[in-house]
């Protein structure tokens, strides 16, 4: 059996040995060393120094504060706020700005004038020749219908459809003045000859009916590179009937294309067949 060990053999050596009947006294607490602070830390501390003072800077400016603040050691170098333009500069921008700003309002209101212009006064398009409203480049691009009965259908369709630069344009010249002066009771020009009919036409309600006259292939004849078509050989409703149409194949046209070479005047009746507007 070991023999007990006396408390005062675990003791330090250095310690107070405490009087004999007391407890013993606690040694005193160790002293933590200093903590060492890098350079590195000391420039973080000063940059987010910074940036608290420009989230103040920013608050009494009105600025909501960012929603995730970059962390320290992660801010930009600040400089020195931009320099503001001297009054001269700011002068020529301005002036630069409304002259700017002019331009584009011309432009749009030249592009306005022009549609208005082609809008309210069209019927000056009726009066140019063919190669300056389609019939030049017939040669390369399908503008005309490529038979002579389709040609003549377009043009009854582009009457009943009020469209008086393209029921216009499938005439030659010669032939827009020879339609022209034949159907002078419903106009001065060719324009006006296609929006009389149209306005009839439409108010009998009988736009369809007019845009679709039943044409036989007899009617339509073709010898060589002409054909002539009578209206009287035709079935026209609604509408009155346009008279002797001579046509024309297009020189060196895309897909053989037909116009109007030609307009003679013919009896109103046909032999009593009467085709006019109709009174509402």
């Amino acid at each position: 059996m070991m023999d007990p060990v006396a408390d005062n053999e675990n003791q330090d050596p250095g310690a107070p040995t405490p009087p004999t009947g007391q407890p013993p006294v606690a040694p005193p607490p160790a002293v933590r060393p200093p903590t060492e602070i890098t350079p590195d830390q000391v420039r973080q501390f000063q940059e987010f120094q910074q940036f608290q003072e420009l989230m103040r800077q920013q608050a009494e400016k009105g600025f909501p504060p960012p929603a995730n603040p970059p962390p320290p050691g992660f801010l930009q170098p600040w400089g020195p706020p931009p320099e503001k333009p001297s009054a001269p500069k700011r002068f020529l921008k301005a002036v630069a700005g409304k002259i700017l700003t002019g331009v584009i309002v011309l432009l749009v209101l030249i592009a306005a004038g022009y549609f208005a212009i082609d809008y309210f006064f069209g019927e000056n398009h009726d009066q140019l020749p063919a190669s300056q409203t389609g019939g030049g480049k017939a040669e390369t691009n399908l503008i005309y219908e490529t038979s002579p009965k389709n040609a003549v259908q377009k043009i009854y369709d582009d009457i009943a459809q009020g469209d008086a630069k393209s029921a216009c344009s499938r005439f030659t010249d010669d032939a827009r003045a020879e339609f022209t002066e034949h159907m002078a009771q419903y106009g001065g020009t060719c324009g006006e000859i296609v929006r009389t009919i149209n306005t009839a036409v439409t108010e009998a309600r009988m736009r369809n009916e007019y845009a679709n006259p039943w044409i036989p292939a007899s009617a339509t004849p073709i010898t060589g590179e002409s054909s002539t078509v009578s209206s009287c050989a035709l079935e026209v409703v609604g509408g009155p009937r346009l008279g002797l149409l001579t046509l024309s194949k297009i020189p060196r046209s895309e897909g053989g294309q037909w116009i109007v070479s030609a307009h003679q005047t013919e009896p109103t009746d046909c032999g009593g067949t009467n085709s006019t507007i109709p009174t509402t």
